[in-house]
């Protein structure tokens, strides 16, 4: 596989398989993967990782003091940045942290990824910037778009491959290919996306324990190809490069043609491979610890300082995106409160959503049980979950003592079972009575 070709200070946004429309995941994806711990910098994206401190492309630039980061509306001055180095003091990533200004911390950040869940994880990937151009179509076989004008924030997925060495200029990588899904069918993933011009310091978020965190810090991808033995430079997202020249920063290189498809790739600085010996040395804040998260930082991270002084929209007994669930039952069971989403958690493993009632077998007998996830007691949250159960909507009464499985020190997963067999009772009730 080719080294970059070209670097992501050219990158400018998400382009996709699915969908050529400027619209196409503009918005949140609604599962809380990473879209509300994007912020802009200069014209570019980039992550808090701390209460002082945002990570972004250390190749994007950027000049203390001038050029401020903000995060949903709000302006964070910065007063410093550090780029990585090593012992020896040398340059080895692409990495750049910035520091603001102490007066105006974040209320909440980022979770940092351990590296234990990224490689063959389904990332979401975020950026911002072109468009799906025209088709790039060679021997009469289309092998994906050029990259167009356009600036748009916009999120993606696809599967992490592997990691890549970048040398002592760009350190340990995270790559992705671009597959097709039409062209290989089975390959790839919904959302399949590839970089582009200005993608540069977006956030690529994997799942981890139940967690969102982040993974790496967009870089680049492949490009400029051409047509052999001489034609124009092509910057373009391709999903199969076969027959093409690839340009590797010094010489041309062909991809004979093969029946399967031969993706470009993309590449994001590998978060994890720093978190220990650098981030956390500069932002003060542990490598796998979770920001303390009340309902007031969490606000920060879906709505304006406007909404926020607005409670009519955004307080905790207002409901924002019209779902019928107010703002701070979706803050108690990790629900996104700007994406209309009724969603019900999974038994056993979900991690997010309503509570799921049931009617099943306990120890010989039917009751109804009730699970739901909630915000554990050390993270900050200042609420408390009461589980209850009734046959008339009125008198309610506690079930049996919790089960609970804890996800990660901000999320458990708890389990409730009714006291009353529910054969005995023609109808039978549970809710989730939350309060702060």
């Amino acid at each position: 596989m080719t080294m970059v070709a070209a670097l992501a200070g050219d990158l400018r946004a998400v382009i996709f398989v699915e969908s050529g429309d400027p619209a196409f995941h503009n918005s949140t994806p609604g599962d809380n993967s990473g879209w509300q711990y994007e912020g802009r910098f200069i014209y570019f994206l980039a992550v808090p990782i701390g209460p002082y401190h945002f990570i972004t492309a250390k190749h994007i630039g950027g000049t203390v003091g001038v050029d401020n980061f903000v995060f949903h509306g709000d302006t964070y001055t910065t007063i410093s940045k550090y780029p990585a180095v090593d012992n020896a003091m040398t340059n080895v990533n692409d990495f750049r942290i910035w520091e603001v200004d102490h007066s105006k911390p974040f209320p909440t950040w980022a979770p940092l990824s351990t590296g234990a869940a990224d490689i063959g994880a389904t990332a979401t990937i975020m950026g911002r910037g072109t468009n799906r151009g025209a088709a790039v179509v060679v021997g009469g076989e289309q092998k994906g778009w050029l990259w167009t004008s356009g600036d748009t924030q916009r999120w993606g997925r696809n599967v992490i491959v592997n990691t890549l060495n970048g040398g002592s200029t760009y350190g340990t990588l995270l790559y992705c290919n671009f597959d097709n899904l039409v062209g290989n069918p089975g390959v790839g993933v919904p959302g399949e996306c590839t970089l582009s011009t200005g993608d540069s310091g977006g956030g690529l978020f994997v799942l981890e324990n139940g967690l969102w965190r982040l993974a790496g810090i967009n870089l680049s991808v492949d490009s400029p190809f051409r047509e052999p033995p001489s034609g124009p430079s092509l910057y373009a997202a391709l999903y199969d490069v076969g027959d093409l020249d690839e340009f590797d920063g010094i010489n041309w290189n062909f991809a004979s043609n093969t029946p399967a498809n031969k993706p470009a790739s993309f590449y994001a600085t590998r978060i994890s491979t720093w978190a220990s010996s650098w981030i956390s040395p500069v932002t003060g804040v542990g490598a796998t610890s979770i920001a303390s998260e009340n309902f007031s930082a969490w606000q920060h991270l879906y709505f304006t300082p406007a909404e926020i002084a607005t409670p009519a929209s955004s307080g905790p007994l207002a409901d924002f995106d019209g779902d019928g669930i107010k703002n701070v039952i979706e803050f108690a069971i990790n629900l996104d409160p700007t994406f209309s989403e009724a969603a019900i958690m999974t038994a056993g493993t979900g991690f997010r959503g309503l509570p799921l009632v049931k009617r099943e077998s306990v120890s010989g007998q039917q009751k109804v049980t009730v699970e739901f996830v909630r915000r554990t007691t050390s993270g900050g949250a200042g609420l408390t979950y009461t589980a209850q159960f009734s046959s008339d909507l009125v008198n309610w009464s506690a079930g049996d003592l919790p089960t609970v499985i804890p996800i990660n020190t901000r999320w458990d997963r708890v389990k409730v079972v009714d006291t009353v067999v529910a054969t005995s009772t023609p109808k039978r009730f549970a809710r989730i009575k939350v309060e702060q």
